[in-house]
Order: C-alpha cells, then sequence, then structure tokens
C-alpha cells in the first residue's frame, strides 16, 4: 500500500512540474498580444511569387503583383486576402493563402502549453536540461508521442513528435531584444521530418522590427532540402533545394483595421 502512495506521489510530482515547466516558459517568451496588442493588418509579400503565377497560369490577368492582406483580431479571428489575382479564381487564391497561412504564428505567437493539452506528462533531468515526455493515453491523435526539452534556463530547445507516418524534430533559437520587455523571443528554428523515404529539412530565420513598441515579423526567410531515398539495388539519393523569402510590411496596430474589417463583412 505505500508502495502504491509512494508511486502515485512520484507521478503526480512529475506531472505537476512538467506543467510548472510549460507554463513559466509561456510566462517567459515574447508576446505581442500579453503587451496590449488587439487588432492588427499588414500586409505580406513572397518574393517572386507574381512571376511564378504569371508563368504557371498564362491566362490570368495579374494587377500589377500578388500579395496578401492579413487582418487578426483578438482573441484570434483572422482572415487573409489575396490581392492582384482577378475574380473567379477562389481555388487558386486559397492555394497561394497555404503558402503564408502558417506564418500567422510567427505574426501571433502562441503558448505552448495548449500544444501539449491531452497528453500525459512525465518530466526528468538531462544534466542542466528539463526534458518532458508526453503520450497520447486515448491513442486517438494523428502525434500518438512527443518530447519537449529545455534548456537550464527553462527556453524551449526542442520539440520532436512522433505519428505511425514518421516523425519531427525541431530545435529552437531565441534571444532577448530591446523591444522585448525582458522576454524570450523565437530568432529561427531548424527542423527535420521523416515520412517514409522523404525527409524534409527547414530552417526559418525571423526578422523583426518595432512597430509602435510591439516586436512584429519584418522578413522570414524559410529555406528548405528535400531528399528521397528511391529503392533499388544503389538506393539513389533524389534531393531538391529551394528557399521563399516572406516580408511584413504597411502594419496598422490597434487602430481598429481588423474591425472595421470583419465588421464589413457580417
Amino acid at each position: 500500500m505505500l508502495f502504491k502512495i509512494l508511486t502515485l506521489f512520484l507521478i503526480s510530482s512529475s506531472f505537476a512540474w512538467a506543467n510548472t515547466t510549460v507554463t513559466d516558459f509561456d510566462l517567459m517568451s515574447y508576446s505581442p498580444v500579453k503587451t496590449g496588442l488587439k487588432d492588427i493588418y499588414c500586409e505580406v509579400r513572397v518574393e517572386g511569387l507574381t512571376e511564378q503565377v504569371k508563368k504557371q497560369y498564362v491566362t490570368v490577368k495579374i494587377r500589377d503583383e500578388i500579395y496578401f492582406q492579413v487582418y487578426w483580431m483578438y482573441p484570434g479571428k483572422v482572415a487573409i486576402e489575396v490581392e492582384g489575382v482577378p475574380l473567379g479564381f477562389e481555388q487558386l487564391k486559397q492555394n497561394l493563402i497555404g503558402l503564408v497561412v502558417n506564418r500567422i504564428d510567427y505574426l501571433v505567437p502562441q503558448d505552448l502549453s495548449p500544444k501539449l493539452r491531452g497528453y500525459n506528462l512525465k518530466s526528468k533531468k538531462v544534466g542542466s536540461s528539463t526534458i518532458l515526455e508526453g503520450v497520447d493515453p486515448t491513442n486517438t491523435k494523428a502525434i500518438n508521442k512527443i518530447e519537449v526539452g529545455f534548456d537550464n534556463q527553462g527556453i524551449l530547445k526542442k520539440y520532436k513528435s512522433y505519428s505511425p507516418l514518421g516523425f519531427q524534430n525541431s530545435i529552437f533559437e531565441y534571444e532577448k531584444k530591446s523591444w522585448s520587455k525582458n522576454k524570450w523571443v523565437l530568432n529561427e528554428v531548424e527542423a527535420k521530418m521523416i515520412q517514409g523515404p522523404q525527409v524534409t529539412e527547414t530552417n526559418t530565420e525571423i526578422k523583426y522590427e518595432n512597430v509602435a513598441g510591439f516586436g512584429m515579423p519584418e522578413k522570414i526567410v524559410v529555406s528548405t532540402k528535400q531528399s528521397v531515398v528511391a529503392p533499388g539495388e544503389e538506393e539513389k539519393k533524389i534531393e531538391r533545394k529551394g528557399e521563399s523569402k516572406i516580408t511584413f510590411s504597411n502594419y496598422k496596430l490597434n487602430v481598429g483595421e481588423a474591425q472595421k474589417f470583419f465588421r464589413s463583412k457580417e
């Protein structure tokens, strides 16, 4: 009986420690929303996109350039409008939105805590680092196992996820900025994803600017390398490399631009 009580105590202590590690990191990391940002408008451009679409869709009459207008309103209402593409090409617009929609997380960083919700977490020390291991007790999530690492200051360093299709490992680099109010800001992410014979490696670098006292992305550069091992006697390796540059400009913060847009759509 005493052994069972001690076991339960150790499990609950590990769970509490794990949750404290995550919530402490969320408190230490920079979020413009936590410092009062409620309404965002900005323009987003992908380098070379206009020329690429003109070449691929020769019958589409592009107006000047293709770019995106992004509207975000607290607590998380978001819309992305495609400019430059004429009416009647909705599928093309949706495909283009797919190029930038995942970058909204850099515009409005999300807490780590919700991403770990639903996993049974346990914590362990490895040298000066803290490692959280989480499993899905229901075995119904697309990601059934995760491993999250923090350095000796409690800053997120790696996030590894496992699924039946493969796994992804991400390594993060944070630093404090002059405008970040002593909070940690994400600078760079290196990720490696393996699915069957395909390996995808990406390096994402984020450059920020101070806009009305808020740290907002100015440019994101994503370098990608994909390789596929073709089956056969020599297992030929096929590689493909690429780079995309995404710029954010013409910010309008907390002036009701997003609110006005969403009201016009009601």
